[in-house]
C-alpha cells in the first residue's frame, strides 16, 4: 500500500529537479534512466490547440453564428459549456481550461452530470451573456487565445458589445469578461503581477495580451535574429528544446514538421547543424509562419493503425509518425471533439481514480497509526499476570512481613530458578489487604486484555477492509466501476465520515452495473464482483449452491464464480481461467505463485456482522498460479499500455 507521505516526497523532490533541468537547459542530455518519467512526459506530450489549430477552430465556429445563448453550463470545474440556437440548428460550445486538454469545439450531446452547485464565475457569465448573441469569434494572431464577441441588451445604452477573451495557455489557461472597451469585468483567474514584466488580471483595468515570457513569435523574426539566436545556444540544446524555449505558439507537431522539411529531426542536436544550413532551418519555419499568417489551412487528421485519430493539425502533415496515416478531414474543430474525449475520459477517470486510492490510503494510515497504538496498550496489559502472582505470594507468606512494610522480596515459587521479587506495599495496610489490592489490579488488567483484544481484532478487520477497497479502486477500470467503489464507503459504517463526491459528479446514474462476466473457451461464465458489496451480491443472490467460487488466499481481492454450462463438465483448463482472474483482481495481480483457494459455492458463508465482502468457507483446494497475461488478454482483459 503506498503511503501519502512518500506520495508527497517524491512530489516534492520531481517538481524541485524539474524547476532545476528547466532553469539548466540540459533537459535532452539527462541520462533517461536517472529521470525516466519527466523525459518521457516532455517527449510524448501533444497540444493539438496550438495557435493555428486555434485561428482555425475560430474560423470554423464562425459559420455556425449568429446564435442565441439560452444556457450556461458548468459540467466541470474547468469546463463552460455555453447552449443556444442558431442557423437552424443547436449549438451547444464547449470551452475547456483543463491544463493538459485546453480547447473549444462544438459538442453533439450534452453532459448528463454537471457540479452541483456551479462556481462563481460561472454564475457571472450567466449575469453578463445569458439570452446574449454570439456574432464573431477572432483568434489573436500567433496566440492560443481566441476573443468572441456577444451583443447584449442593456437598459441604458440599448444593445452593447461584451466580449469573452480565451486563453488556452496550460496550466494559466484563462476565460477574461471584458465590456466593450475591452475593460476587465472579471476572470477565470485573477492575476496579481510578482514581476514588473507580467501582467495585471483584474476587474477595471484594459485587458492585455500575454507577455511572451522571452520568446518570439514566428512571424517577427528576421534570418539574421535567427542565425544570431541560434549561435547563442548551448551545445547540449536539441532543435525540439530550442523552439519549446524560444518560439511562441508551436505545437509538438509543428516542431517536427519544421524540422522535418529542414532536413533534420526534432532531437538533432543544434551543435550538430552547420551554419550553412542555418538558412534551411529559417526558411522552413518562415514557410510555417506565412501559411499560417496567409490563413492557408488544410486540417489533416493522424490515423493510427486501428483507425483511430490520434493527433491532428490546422496545417497539412508532410512527415507523419511511423505507423500513423494521414487523413484530411473536413473541419478541425470535429477531429479536435473526438481525440480530446477519449483524453478526457481517461483523464478524468485516472484523476478520480488517484484521488480516491490517496483517500483510502489516508484513512488507512489513521487506521494504522490506531492499530499500533492499541498493540502497545495490549502489551502494557500484559503485564496481569506478575500481579496475580504478587497477590498469592502476599497470601501464602504474608504472615513474614513486618506490619507497616512499604515493600518486600519474597521467593517466586512459581518462577523455576525461585528467583526472589519486589513487592511494592501499602504501609497503612496489613499484607492481606495488600494481596487483595494486587488481586483487584490483575482482575481490572485481566479485563483490560479481553477488551483491548477485541479493539484490537476490531481495527484489524477495518484496516483488512480498507485494504480490499483498495484493491477494488485499483481494479477499477472505468467511472463506473469507481462509483461503485466510493458509494461502498459511504454506505459503511467504516467510513461514514469519508464521503467522495468527486467521483460522483463523474460518474452517468444509469442502471445498477453488473458484475465482470468472462467466457472460456468451454462455454462456462465466469462473475467477477467490482466491489465488496457486489461481491456479497454475486456469491449469495446470483450465485448457484453448485456453482465454483475463486478467491486468492488471505489476499484481498474479487469473489470469482464459476458458473458451468447445463450439460458441459467444468474442465481443468476452464479451473484454470477463473483462477487467473481471481489473481489478476486482487492486490497479488503482480506477484508469481499466488495461492487460489476454490470451492463450491454451497461451502460458502457469510459470517453474522461481518463486514461487506467478508466470507468463510471450507471443503476448499488449493491452486498456486502465476498471472498468464497472454491467457487474460484472451478472456478480453485490456491489453497493457
Amino acid at each position: 500500500m503506498v503511503k501519502p507521505c512518500f506520495v508527497q516526497l517524491e512530489k516534492a523532490l520531481r517538481t524541485s529537479l524539474t524547476s532545476m533541468l528547466n532553469q539548466l537547459d540540459i533537459l535532452p542530455s539527462i541520462d533517461q534512466t536517472l529521470f525516466p518519467r519527466y523525459t518521457y512526459f516532455r517527449r510524448i506530450k501533444k497540444m493539438p490547440m496550438d495557435a493555428p489549430a486555434v485561428a482555425l477552430i475560430s474560423k470554423e465556429l464562425n459559420h455556425y453564428l449568429p446564435v442565441r445563448i439560452d444556457q450556461i453550463y458548468q459540467p466541470f470545474s474547468d469546463e463552460i459549456l455555453f447552449c443556444g440556437y442558431g442557423s437552424g440548428s443547436d449549438f451547444k460550445l464547449l470551452i475547456s481550461l483543463n491544463a493538459s486538454f485546453g480547447r473549444f469545439h462544438l459538442i453533439s450531446e450534452l453532459s448528463k452530470e454537471n457540479l452541483p452547485v456551479p462556481g462563481s464565475f460561472c454564475h457571472l457569465l450567466r449575469k453578463y451573456f445569458s439570452s446574449s448573441k454570439l456574432i464573431a469569434i477572432e483568434a489573436v494572431p500567433f496566440e492560443r487565445i481566441s476573443k468572441f464577441t456577444f451583443e447584449v441588451y442593456n437598459e441604458t445604452s440599448g444593445i452593447t458589445k461584451r466580449y469573452l477573451l480565451v486563453e488556452l495557455t496550460a496550466k494559466s489557461s484563462n476565460l477574461v469578461v471584458c465590456d466593450d472597451n475591452l475593460i476587465i469585468i472579471d476572470a477565470w483567474r485573477r492575476v496579481a503581477p510578482r514581476k514588473p514584466e507580467e501582467r495585471e488580471i483584474s476587474a477595471g483595468i484594459k485587458y492585455e495580451l500575454p507577455t511572451t515570457g522571452g520568446r518570439w513569435r514566428p512571424v517577427t523574426v528576421t534570418e539574421e535574429q535567427f542565425k544570431a539566436l541560434f549561435d547563442q545556444l548551448p551545445p547540449e540544446v536539441t532543435l525540439e528544446r530550442f523552439f519549446l524555449k524560444h518560439w511562441y505558439g508551436l505545437s509538438a507537431l509543428s516542431i517536427n514538421e519544421i524540422t522535418r522539411s529542414a532536413g533534420f529531426t526534432p532531437t538533432t542536436v543544434c551543435k550538430n547543424i552547420l551554419e550553412q544550413d542555418y538558412s534551411k532551418m529559417f526558411n522552413a519555419l518562415n514557410a510555417w509562419s506565412q501559411a499560417v499568417a496567409q490563413s492557408d489551412f488544410n486540417p489533416t487528421c493522424l490515423m493510427d493503425e486501428s483507425g483511430k485519430a490520434t493527433d491532428c493539425s490546422a496545417l497539412p502533415i508532410h512527415f507523419p509518425p511511423a505507423q500513423s496515416r494521414i487523413q484530411p478531414i473536413a473541419e478541425l474543430q470535429q477531429a479536435i471533439a473526438a481525440i480530446y474525449h477519449e483524453r478526457h475520459v481517461a483523464s478524468r477517470f485516472k484523476e478520480a481514480k488517484l484521488n480516491l486510492i490517496k483517500k483510502i490510503n489516508i484513512h488507512s494510515e489513521k487506521i494504522h497509526t490506531k492499530l499500533v497504538k492499541q498493540e502497545a496498550e495490549a502489551n502494557t496489559a500484559d503485564r496481569g499476570d506478575s500481579l496475580r502472582i504478587a497477590g498469592e505470594l502476599l497470601t501464602t507468606y504474608g504472615f513474614q512481613i513486618p506490619k507497616g512494610s512499604s515493600k518486600t522480596s519474597l521467593v517466586n515459587h512459581y518462577d523455576p530458578e525461585a528467583k526472589e521479587i519486589e513487592i511494592i506495599l501499602n504501609p497503612a495496610l496489613s499484607p492481606h489487604a495488600n494481596a487483595q489490592v494486587y488481586f483487584k489490579k490483575y482482575q481490572k488488567a485481566k479485563k483490560g486484555q479481553i477488551a483491548i483484544a477485541l479493539q484490537i481484532a476490531k481495527t484489524k478487520e477495518v484496516f483488512d477492509y480498507l485494504e480490499s477497497i483498495e484493491v477494488m479502486a485499483q481494479n477499477a477500470v472505468n467511472m463506473s466501476d469507481l462509483q461503485l467503489v466510493s458509494e461502498e464507503l459511504d454506505q459503511n459504517d467504516t467510513a461514514k465520515k469519508f464521503k467522495t463526491p468527486a467521483v460522483k459528479k463523474f460518474a452517468k446514474k444509469e442502471k445498477p452495473v453488473e458484475p465482470r462476466q468472462f467466457k472460456t473457451p468451454a462455454g462456462h461464465t465466469i462473475l467477477v464482483g467490482r466491489n465488496n458489496i457486489q461481491n456479497d451480491r454475486l456469491t449469495f443472490k446470483i450465485a448457484d449452491p453448485g456453482d465454483w467460487w475463486f478467491h486468492t488466499q488471505k489476499i484481498p481481492g474479487s469473489h470469482v464464480i464459476l458458473r458451468p454450462q447445463p450439460g458441459i463438465p467444468v474442465d481443468d483448463e476452464s479451473l484454470n481461467y477463473a483462477c487467473q482472474l481471481a489473481t489478476y483482481f486482487s492486490k497479488g495481480r503482480q506477484s508469481t505463485k499466488v495461492p487460489v483457494d476454490y470451492t463450491q459455492r454451497k461451502n460458502v458463508k457469510k459470517p453474522p456482522a461481518a463486514k461487506p465482502g467478508f466470507v468463510i468457507y471450507d471443503f476448499f483446494k488449493t491452486a498456486i498460479i502465476t498471472p498468464d497475461l497472454d491467457l487474460l488478454i484472451s478472456l478480453g482483459i485490456p491489453k497493457p499500455g
